[in-house]
C-alpha cells in the first residue's frame, strides 16, 4: 500500500496553525458598545403650498416611512397637535400610509393642520426630530339626493315613505346630520341622524288641514321622538331635505317627488284589488254600503297604474300596515287570489289579531295553490284540491250553511272554478255550494258532492262577533235572489256596523 507523500515544510505550517489558534482562545474580546441609534422618519412631502380651491379636500392620504442605521422599525406615531410638548398625546401607527379626515372648525371651511410622524426602533427608541408637513385643507360641501323606491305612490292617505343618499366628499365621517321639512324652507327644519336613510312619516293629526308627521327611521318600528313640520292633508306634499357636515357646511335643500295627501274621511276602507280595475266593480261594493246606511267610507285602488306605475300602491309592506291601521273595517275584492292574498297577508295580519274587521272576496283561479302560506291569516287554513282524475263544479245554486240569519244566494252565471274551503280552527261556513263530481269515466248526471263545500268562511274569536269573512266567490255574481243587500246588512251587523 503507498500512501500520499507531502513535503516536510507543509506540516510544519499545519503544526504553527494550531499553535496560534489554541493560543488566540485564551484571549477576550476588548471595546465598548456602541450606543442604540434613535431611527430617522420621512415623509414622501415635505413642504406643501396650496391656496384657495386648490387646498387638499378634508380626506387626505398622508404617507412616510422610517430608518435605523443599527436595528429596524416597529412601529410609527402621529400627532396633529401644532406645538409638540411633553403632554402630546401620541397615535401608534403600524404601516406607511394611512388616510385621515381632517375636519374644519365649525363654521369655517379652510383650515391648516400640521402632521407629525415618528418611527419606533425594536429597542423602543423614538425619532427625536418627527417629521412634520402642514396640510392646507378645504372642506367641500356635502350632497344629498332623494332615490326612487320601488313603489312611490302619487296618491296617498298621509303614511309615506321615501329614500335618499348622503353624500361628502371629504368622507362619510364627515357628516353631521340630516335637516327635513315639509313643503316650505323657511320654516324651522328638524334635524335626524346622518344614519338614517329612509323613514315612514306618519300624520299625527288625521283632521286637521295642516299636520306634523312622526318619524319612523329606516326600518325601526318605534317612531323618534321629534317631528317633522307642515304636512298639508287634502293637498300635494314635497319633502325638503339637506345634509349638514361636522364644519357646519350645508348642501343645498332638495326635495322629493310631489304626491296628494288626502284625509281618512271614515273609518271604513273599500280595497280594490282588482288587476284591472273596473269602474262597475267598485260601484257595487261602494253602493252595498250606501244600501246599508253606511254612505260615507273610503276607497283604494291598489293596483292601479298610470304611465306604468303604481298610483296607490304604497311604498313596502310597513308602510301599508301603518296605512291600513288608520281604518276599524276593510272590505277587500280582487280578481287575482295569489296576488291579492300575498299583499293582505303581509299587511293585514296585524290588523286582523288586533281587533280590525275584514271581508275579503277573491275570485279564485284554477291554478292558486289550495296549500298557499298567504291564506294562514284568513278563516280557510287550506282549499280542497282537485285530484288528476276528478273535480268539483258548480250544480245549480248556493245554499245556506248552518250560519242563522243569513239569506239563501243564488248565483246569476255559472262559476266554473271552485275548491272548497278548509276551514281553520275556530272558523265556521257561512254558505256552503251545491257540486257534482266530474270524473274522466263518469257520465251526466254526475253525482253530487257530499263533502265539504265551503265557499264563504268566518272566523268567530271566542264569546265574539266574526271579525274575518272570507269569500272565494266574488259577490256579484251571487245576487241572483236580488237579496245581496241583505246578506250585507247581516254581515255589517255582525261587524258591529
Amino acid at each position: 500500500m503507498k500512501f500520499l507523500s507531502l513535503p516536510k515544510y507543509y506540516f510544519a505550517f499545519l503544526i504553527l496553525t494550531i499553535v496560534v489558534g489554541f493560543a488566540s482562545c485564551k484571549k477576550q474580546l476588548i471595546g465598548d458598545i456602541n450606543a442604540n441609534k434613535n431611527p430617522e422618519t420621512h415623509t414622501i412631502i415635505d413642504t406643501i403650498i396650496r391656496n384657495g380651491n386648490t387646498r387638499f379636500p378634508s380626506l387626505v392620504k398622508i404617507n412616510w416611512w422610517g430608518d435605523d442605521a443599527d436595528g429596524f422599525i416597529v412601529a410609527y406615531e402621529y400627532t396633529f397637535d401644532k406645538n409638540i410638548t411633553a403632554t402630546t398625546q401620541w397615535k401608534k401607527l403600524k404601516g406607511l400610509d394611512s388616510t385621515f379626515s381632517l375636519i374644519t372648525p365649525a363654521g369655517t371651511d379652510t383650515a391648516d393642520f400640521i402632521f407629525s410622524v415618528r418611527a419606533i426602533d425594536n429597542k423602543g427608541a423614538v425619532d427625536e426630530s418627527p417629521a412634520r408637513v402642514r396640510y392646507p385643507v378645504k372642506n367641500s360641501a356635502p350632497t344629498i339626493t332623494f332615490t326612487t323606491g320601488i313603489y312611490n305612490p302619487t296618491y296617498t292617505f298621509p303614511v309615506v315613505r321615501l329614500y335618499w343618499q348622503a353624500n361628502d366628499l371629504d368622507g362619510a365621517d364627515n357628516i353631521d346630520h340630516l335637516e327635513l321639512v315639509w313643503n316650505d324652507t323657511t320654516l324651522r327644519p328638524t334635524s335626524i341622524s346622518a344614519t338614517i336613510t329612509s323613514a315612514i312619516f306618519e300624520a299625527t293629526s288625521l283632521t286637521a288641514n295642516t299636520t306634523s308627521t312622526k318619524i319612523y327611521p329606516n326600518n325601526i318600528s318605534k317612531a323618534l321622538d321629534s317631528v317633522v313640520a307642515n304636512m298639508k292633508l287634502q293637498a300635494n306634499n314635497q319633502l325638503y331635505i339637506r345634509v349638514v357636515d361636522k364644519s357646519n357646511a350645508k348642501s343645498r335643500w332638495v326635495n322629493s317627488y310631489n304626491f296628494y295627501v288626502r284625509k281618512p274621511s271614515s273609518t271604513i276602507l273599500l280595497v280594490d284589488a282588482y288587476a284591472n280595475t273596473s269602474a262597475s266593480t267598485v260601484s257595487f261594493y261602494a253602493q252595498r254600503m250606501i244600501n246599508r246606511s253606511h254612505p260615507v267610507f273610503d276607497t283604494m285602488l291598489l293596483f292601479k297604474q298610470s304611465a306604468g306605475q303604481y298610483v296607490e300602491l304604497g311604498a313596502d309592506d310597513a308602510t301599508r300596515r301603518k296605512v291600513f291601521k288608520l281604518f276599524n273595517t276593510i272590505i277587500w275584492f280582487g280578481d287575482n287570489t295569489a296576488n291579492s292574498l300575498g299583499i293582505a297577508q303581509k299587511t293585514l295580519t296585524d290588523f286582523s289579531s288586533n281587533g280590525g274587521k275584514i271581508f275579503m272576496v277573491n275570485t279564485l283561479q284554477k291554478l292558486f295553490d289550495a296549500n298557499s302560506a298567504s291564506l294562514s291569516f284568513t278563516p280557510a287554513s287550506a282549499m280542497l284540491e282537485y285530484t288528476d282524475t276528478s273535480f268539483l263544479y258548480q250544480n245549480d245554486s248556493l245554499a245556506v250553511s248552518a250560519a242563522s240569519g243569513y239569506p239563501t244566494l243564488k248565483n246569476t252565471q255559472f262559476i266554473t272554478v271552485i275548491k272548497p274551503l278548509i276551514l281553520a280552527s275556530g272558523a265556521y261556513s257561512l254558505y256552503d255550494a251545491h257540486l257534482s263530481m266530474k270524473t274522466k269515466t263518469n257520465s251526466p248526471p254526475y253525482p253530487l258532492w257530499t263533502g265539504n263545500s265551503s265557499i264563504i268562511a268566518a272566523d268567530k274569536p271566542s264569546g265574539q262577533n266574526p271579525h274575518f269573512i272570507y269569500s272565494e266567490v266574488d259577490l256579484q255574481l251571487l245576487n241572483g235572489n236580488a237579496n245581496i243587500d241583505v246578506m250585507w246588512g247581516k254581515m255589517m251587523a255582525e261587524f258591529g256596523l
